[in-house]
């Protein structure tokens, strides 16, 4: 037995790409924080999170260096993104944006347009999804820069030796809690409630030696959260019980999901690139599809574009993570520059 993280991981990304579907063909109009579908894509990510703390503690620990540990960090987030970022701006854009090909293109590469790269929310700038209920591009993508602000905090507290102190963590979470509690009333803001699954997970993994994981603090942690549901008092009991919950069911052997992972981790590509696919065929469709037909239709598409860029991209960035700059000279056209940072080094 491994881990069921990448069943975890998959199942969080799906629970997404329906409440999304669910919210864009309403434009989220009606939808309240405690919509039982709102709900799910809120646990969804909370695992996610959690997942990506416990992981990336993880990996600061088993890297040799700083270095390194941003090459790896690069490696999983930035090559898969690209593809993304090109099919959205020049395969979709100029099929379902209401402008001309000239101006489209002229709205992409102006100031506004530029700035909607690559974490684009609004599409007015370029004209994209205008006449949907809801106009952004990609909703998925704000987490991005959030994540890998998260994995800065790791390596900051890391080198300042305070990684492993017990208090240091704690320490964040609680600035974190002073921002939610202050921008409470802020939906857009409130969100920096997220940062604290990976602030937990990262905890998790830390002091994994002294957390004991029992069917009976689960149950009790499970029936913490049913109790809350429908009390103001969710969101507290979300992050008090859902990073405990991930991780012990991350550990616990069961057949068949420890071995999920094995054809490909296709939770990013899932999650990066379901939200503009979900758009376009609710544009083509002038969003007379049911959800159910939105849900199966997104998911099998954005299932294949995941298996590619997992196959295609993301698992070979990933292989490169272990190489010395012997290695990228190989494998890249850039021998000059890559000698110029050997130099650099010496």
């Amino acid at each position: 037995f491994s881990n069921n993280f990448d069943f975890l991981r998959f199942a969080a990304a799906v629970a997404i790409v329906i409440t999304h579907a669910y919210a864009l063909r309403l434009g989220y109009v009606g939808i309240g924080m405690y919509d039982p579908l709102a709900l799910m894509a809120q646990a969804g990510l909370a695992v996610l999170l959690v997942t990506s703390g416990y992981l990336i503690a993880a990996s600061w620990e088993s890297t040799a260096s700083p270095a390194r540990f941003a090459w790896k960090r690069f490696l999983r987030v930035v090559p898969a993104l690209i593809p993304l970022i090109f099919l959205t701006l020049f395969v979709i854009g100029p099929l379902m944006t209401s402008l001309s090909p000239a101006g489209y293109f002229a709205a992409l590469f102006s100031p506004a347009g530029l700035a909607t790269i690559p974490f684009f929310e609004n599409g007015s700038a370029i004209g994209l999804f205008q006449n949907n209920p809801w106009t952004y591009v990609n909703g998925s993508l704000w987490t991005i820069p959030v994540e890998v602000f998260m994995y800065g905090v790791v390596a900051a507290l890391g080198l300042a030796g305070l990684l492993y102190r017990w208090g240091a963590i704690p320490a964040v979470a609680a600035a974190n809690v002073l921002l939610w509690l202050y921008w409470f009333d802020d939906p857009r803001m409130a969100k920096v409630r997220f940062t604290l699954y990976f602030l937990a997970g990262a905890y998790l993994y830390i002091h994994r030696e002294r957390v004991a994981y029992r069917p009976a603090i689960a149950g009790g942690l499970l029936l913490l959260l049913v109790l809350s549901a429908a009390t103001p008092y969710l969101t507290v009991a979300g992050v008090i019980a859902i990073p405990y919950l991930t991780i012990y069911a991350a550990h616990t052997p069961v057949p068949f999901l420890n071995t999920f992972g094995r054809p490909g981790d296709f939770s990013y590509g899932v999650y990066i690139y379901h939200y503009p696919i979900q758009q376009t065929i609710i544009q083509v469709t002038e969003n007379a599809i049911s959800l159910a037909a939105l849900c199966g239709l997104s998911l099998l598409a954005t299932f294949a574009l995941a298996f590619l860029s997992w196959h295609l991209i993301e698992k070979r960035a990933m292989a490169a993570k272990n190489l010395t700059l012997g290695g990228l000279r190989q494998r890249l056209p850039l021998p000059g520059l890559l000698t110029y940072l050997a130099a650099a080094r010496k």
